[in-house]
C-alpha cells in the first residue's frame, strides 16, 4: 500500500480499479445494459411483490405451490423444506395437504445432494439422476429448476418449478432473478413461521394443548375455502363429555383436567396429519375433518364414541376414571350445496352442528346425532 501526501484524497491502492470521473460514470449508467426474458422479469416482480405482502404462512404456501406455477405458466412447482425438529408439521401439516408436492425433511442430507457445494440455481433434464429424486409423480415432465432456500448461508428448503419443455432460456440474467426470488421467498418464509408460531400460542389451550375457539375459528374459515377450491366435503364433529360438570364437581379441577387432557389426547392419538381438533369451552371440543363425507364422518364420529367409552383413564393415585361421548355432525359437500358467503356458511356449519350436539346430549349422551345443511341455509 502506498500513500501520497496527508489527505485521504491522495489514498491510492495497489490494483485497485482505477477512480472515474463523473462524465466516465454518467456514461456508464447510460451504457451499461443487459438482456433478459422480459416475461420472466415482470412474473417474477409480481410474485416477489405478492409474497411481500403476504404475512401468513398458509397464504405463502398457497401462493408457493399453486399460484407460483399458474402464474409463470409452469405445470406444477414443489417445496421442500427442512423440519427437523418437526415445528413445521405442527404449523403447516403434512405434505398431502398440497396432493405431496410439499415435502419436510428431516434429513437436511436431501437437500444438500441436490446442489454443489455453493447452492445455486440448477437446471435438472431426463439425464440427471436429480430429476428422478423430485416431482417424482410428474415423471412426463421433462425438465426442472431447482431453486435454494438459503438462511444464514445455510440451506433450509429447495423449491422445485418443473418444465414441459426447454423453452425457458436461463443465461445469467435469468438465474440472477430466480435467485432473488429464491432470496425473496426465504425471507418471507422465516418471517412467516415466526409469526406463526407467535401466533400459534394465543390460539393453543393451556390445558389441552390443542386448539383454543380462536384457533378453530381460524381453521374452519380456511378449510371451508379449501374444500370450496378443491370441490371435496368437509365435516364437523362437535363433541362433549357427557356429565362433565358432575365430575368436575364431584372430583375436582384437578381431576377434571385430567380427563379432558386425557380425552384429548386419544382422540388426537387416531387422527391424520390434516385434521384438526379444537377445544371450544368447558367439556365440548371440536373436530374438523377435510375431505371426510358423511358416511366417512359417521364412522370415524362412532369408532372415536366407542374408543373413549373403553378407554380407561389410570389418575396415578389409584382411580380409574371412564367417559363416554356425545357427538353432533354435520357435512359440507360443494357439488350438492353451492355457497356464496363462506364466513356465513361456517357460522351455520357451528349452528347445525351444535343443535345436533345437543340432541345427541338430551337424549342421554353416548351417541352420534346427524343433522343436514338445507340448500335454503347456505
Amino acid at each position: 500500500m502506498e500513500y501520497k501526501g496527508k489527505g485521504n484524497q491522495d489514498e491510492e491502492i495497489q490494483g485497485a480499479p482505477a477512480v472515474l470521473s463523473d462524465a466516465e460514470v454518467s456514461e456508464r449508467r447510460l451504457s451499461d445494459t443487459f438482456t433478459v426474458n422480459r416475461f420472466l422479469y415482470l412474473q417474477s416482480q409480481q410474485l416477489v411483490h405478492m409474497l411481500l405482502q403476504t404475512s401468513d404462512l398458509q397464504p405463502l404456501m398457497e401462493i408457493l405451490l399453486v399460484s407460483m406455477p399458474r402464474h409463470f405458466g409452469f405445470p406444477v412447482s414443489e417445496l421442500w423444506l427442512y423440519d427437523p425438529e418437526g415445528v413445521l408439521v405442527n404449523l403447516i401439516g403434512a405434505g398431502d395437504r398440497y396432493d405431496g408436492y410439499l415435502q419436510l425433511h428431516q434429513d437436511i442430507y436431501d437437500m444438500q445432494e441436490m446442489y454443489d457445494l455453493e447452492p445455486d440455481i440448477v437446471r435438472v433434464d431426463a439425464t440427471d439422476t436429480r430429476r428422478f429424486e423430485i416431482l417424482k409423480s410428474d415423471s412426463q415432465l421433462s425438465q426442472a429448476v431447482l431453486i435454494p432456500l438459503m438462511d444464514s448461508g445455510r440451506i433450509i428448503g429447495s423449491f422445485h418449478l418443473g418444465l414441459e419443455d426447454d423453452s425457458l432460456a436461463l443465461g445469467d440474467a435469468e438465474e440472477d432473478i430466480l435467485a432473488n426470488l429464491g432470496t425473496t421467498i426465504s425471507s418471507c418464509f422465516r418471517a412467516a413461521v415466526t409469526r406463526a408460531q407467535a401466533s400459534r400460542l394465543t390460539m393453543l389451550d393451556p390445558i389441552t394443548e390443542i386448539s383454543n375457539l380462536r384457533g378453530f375459528e381460524k381453521d374452519i374459515a380456511r378449510e371451508i375455502s379449501r374444500a370450496r377450491r378443491s370441490d371435496q366435503p368437509i365435516t364437523v364433529l362437535l363433541i362433549e363429555i357427557d356429565e362433565y360438570r358432575d365430575l368436575y364437581a364431584n372430583y375436582g379441577d384437578v381431576t377434571g383436567q385430567f380427563i379432558l387432557k386425557k380425552v384429548a389426547e386419544r382422540i388426537s392419538s387416531g387422527l391424520r396429519a390434516t385434521d384438526l381438533l379444537a377445544r371450544l369451552s368447558e367439556s365440548t371440543m371440536a373436530l374438523l375433518i377435510p375431505g371426510s363425507g358423511e358416511s366417512l364422518g359417521e364412522d370415524i364420529a362412532e369408532r372415536m364414541r366407542v374408543d373413549i367409552g373403553d378407554f380407561a383413564m389410570d389418575d396415578g393415585r389409584g382411580a380409574v376414571l371412564q367417559v363416554s361421548l356425545s357427538i353432533g355432525l354435520v357435512t359440507w359437500e360443494p357439488q350438492h350445496y353451492q355457497a356464496v358467503d363462506m364466513p356465513q356458511l361456517a357460522r351455520q356449519m357451528e349452528a347445525l352442528a351444535n343443535r345436533a350436539l345437543r340432541s345427541a346430549s338430551d337424549k342421554g349422551g353416548n351417541s352420534v346425532k346427524i343433522l343436514r345443511l338445507n340448500t335454503l341455509l347456505v
